[in-house]
């Protein structure tokens, strides 16, 4: 067993919640490590000293004042998230406001294309016009 291990279990062991084997592996260790068995009596110790120690009414003050401090946290969440709320929509309005214009954009340059051919037809009916990387539009 290791001393990690050792020490999660006198933790454990501490509220009943080891099995007669980890129970018996974790004294093995102890009786064997000077210094996971300092850990254990520590542990014990501040255990015994918390359960035993009486228990402290809060204030009415200190009620109160955790009860503003709640409130102020709840309040500036709600304003980070109305924040965010608001950037979502800008950047997607943004974002099809772009999409949008290079769409018209393409549909422009695809226009001109076509106008371009069609005053060639006009001009040369019998010429058909060789293509040029510039002229060719996907479709």
């Amino acid at each position: 067993m290791d001393c990690e291990r050792a020490r999660e279990w006198a933790s454990l062991g501490l509220d009943s919640e080891l099995s007669q084997v980890e129970k018996a592996l974790l004294r093995s260790h102890v009786g064997r490590c000077a210094a996971c068995a300092a850990y254990v009596a520590d542990l014990a110790g501040l255990t015994h000293e918390i359960r035993t120690s009486p228990l402290e009414r809060p204030s009415e003050s200190s009620l109160a004042q955790g009860w503003g401090a709640r409130r102020a946290v709840v309040g500036r969440r709600l304003v980070q998230i109305g924040a965010f709320a608001a950037a979502v929509v800008v950047a997607a309005g943004l974002g099809g406001l772009a999409g949008s214009r290079a769409s018209s954009s393409h549909t422009a340059t695809a226009a001109r294309g076509t106008a371009r051919l069609t005053l060639l037809k006009v001009m040369r009916p019998n010429v058909r016009p060789a293509a040029r990387p510039e002229q060719q539009i996907a479709v």
